[in-house]
């Protein structure tokens, strides 16, 4: 890709397959898991609010005079609650599972998806600069911020990662040593 801004987004499953004959890889990495993971644990907290009301809710339908049948209200929100308790869990594990970065000498690529791998393709050259937010010792986000009046959002290239992420257009998230990652990209930029 030589345009600067170029994505290329497509289901992917192995980034080998989709290096240039002669593409040197510089840099290959997943997301840190645990943390990775567990990033969205806030969701849990609502997630066991919902729990407890639709619990009182049940309790109430059938300890009182009311029709049983109205119990039934309560199920859909039973279930979104479990989901919110503990299930992201589970889709961001798989999430994770399908998440691979991959810096050659030309590019950037981001393998990124829960159900169906997208492939986001970069060229060094038209990257926008980079920015580092640690997560932890040794452990941050490396996000690509683009220039002001440039925009943002999800198309054409930010990771679909929860939470969203104004303002940047896609990242690493929760790499082992961001700076260094970082340094990389630079030198890897001026050496193209």
């Amino acid at each position: 890709m030589n345009t600067p801004l170029a994505a290329s987004r497509r289901p992917i499953t192995d980034l080998d397959a989709q290096l240039a004959p002669g593409e040197k890889v510089l840099w290959r990495s997943k997301p840190e898991r645990k943390p990775f993971v567990l990033r969205t644990w806030p969701l849990s907290v609502f997630g066991l609010v919902l729990i407890v009301a639709a619990t009182i809710y049940e309790v109430v339908i059938f300890t009182t005079e009311a029709p049983d049948a109205l119990a039934i209200w309560g199920v859909p929100f039973a279930l979104a609650a479990l989901y919110m308790a503990v299930g992201h869990f589970l889709v961001t594990l798989r999430e994770w599972q399908q998440t691979e970065y991959l810096i050659t000498d030309t590019r950037v690529l981001i393998r990124h998806g829960v159900f169906n791998p997208t492939l986001t393709t970069y060229s060094l050259l038209g990257l926008p600069h980079t920015v580092i937010e640690m997560r932890g010792p040794d452990v941050g986000n490396i996000m690509f911020k683009p220039r002001e009046g440039q925009g943002y959002g999800p198309w054409p290239g930010y990771q679909n990662m929860w939470p969203y992420t104004p303002g940047y257009l896609l990242g690493f998230l929760y790499v082992r040593h961001p700076k260094d990652v970082q340094q990389l990209i630079e030198v890897a930029r001026r050496g193209t």
